[in-house]
């Protein structure tokens, strides 16, 4: 646990302790405190700037979220040193990736160390259980609009029209979850998850997409967890199966949808001309 004594030193130590940068970096503790911003990284100096009397308070020095604020200035330092960062716009995925690293690194390490009590424990289970639910019901949504645009081309119905006038749900939303139907997702991930991971086209990235999610990754950090696999590295053969079992989830749903509908045209056809079960179907077939 950081003591009251801790100086801008031993924070430079336990942030190399967390992460070995390719590049050296220093850390000044400002001295002020301020309301827009508890820290800055300077590129060109390679300067963490933390505002540590932002963090001073009745009962003493909140170390938790001080060293937050390092670890957030040191993903900074890596996203520009390692990462080859250019631009003014930084709080990209890849940065949330990288911070969430360093703060996976550094809790395992006691050297970040979050009061996460009961309450907020309560809470953060309450959110994640909500996410669960609401992906376990897009699936179901995307069930359920695959099954209606096979029953539009049955029954000859414009699909577009009964989901955006009727239905009251955007082409993109129900894209969405049709797409996230058909795919083989792991269980138990969040909404943003499962969005984030149906989005890639990429079979070989999904899956370690899908592996990082399993672990328990953060969204960002399932978002980079294929960034390393070039896409034009998988093979031909492995895209072209992905392809195949895709068309044949729609092909399988939609002779489904024509036999139903083949059997109940037949029904109305006997029920309308009296003859018995099966004649019409005979007749049709001769």
């Amino acid at each position: 646990m950081l003591q009251d004594g801790l100086n801008q030193n031993d924070v430079m130590q336990m942030l190399n302790e967390v992460h070995q940068c390719k590049e050296p970096f220093t850390v000044e503790f400002s001295g002020k405190k301020s309301r827009s911003r508890n820290g800055f990284y300077r590129p060109a100096t390679r300067e963490i700037v933390i505002n540590n009397r932002n963090y001073i308070t009745e009962d003493g020095l909140n170390e938790s979220m001080l060293m937050y604020t390092a670890l957030h200035e040191l993903a900074h330092h890596i996203q520009y040193t390692e990462y080859g960062q250019t631009g003014s716009r930084s709080h990209t995925k890849l940065f949330h990736s990288i911070l969430d690293d360093l703060a996976d690194k550094a809790e395992t390490a006691g050297i970040y160390k979050p009061v996460i009590d009961s309450e907020l424990k309560e809470l953060i289970n309450e959110a994640q259980t909500i996410s669960r639910a609401i992906a376990n019901l897009q699936r179901d949504l995307g069930n359920v609009i695959n099954k209606l645009h096979e029953a539009c081309l049955a029954k000859g119905v414009r699909m577009e029209d009964v989901v955006m006038r009727k239905a009251h749900i955007s082409l993109e939303s129900a894209k969405k979850a049709q797409i996230i139907a058909v795919m083989d997702l792991p269980e138990g991930i969040t909404a943003d998850i499962q969005e984030i991971i149906s989005s890639e086209r990429d079979g070989v990235k999904r899956r370690a997409m899908a592996l990082a999610a399993q672990a328990g990754k953060s969204a960002a950090q399932v978002k980079c967890a294929g960034a390393g696999t070039d896409a034009s590295q998988s093979s031909k053969g492995e895209r072209e199966m992905e392809n195949l079992l895709l068309e044949k989830g729609r092909l399988e749903r939609t002779i489904d949808t024509l036999q139903r509908r083949l059997r109940e045209v037949i029904k109305q056809i006997n029920s309308d001309s009296g003859l018995r079960p099966g004649c019409a179907a005979e007749r049709i077939n001769k």
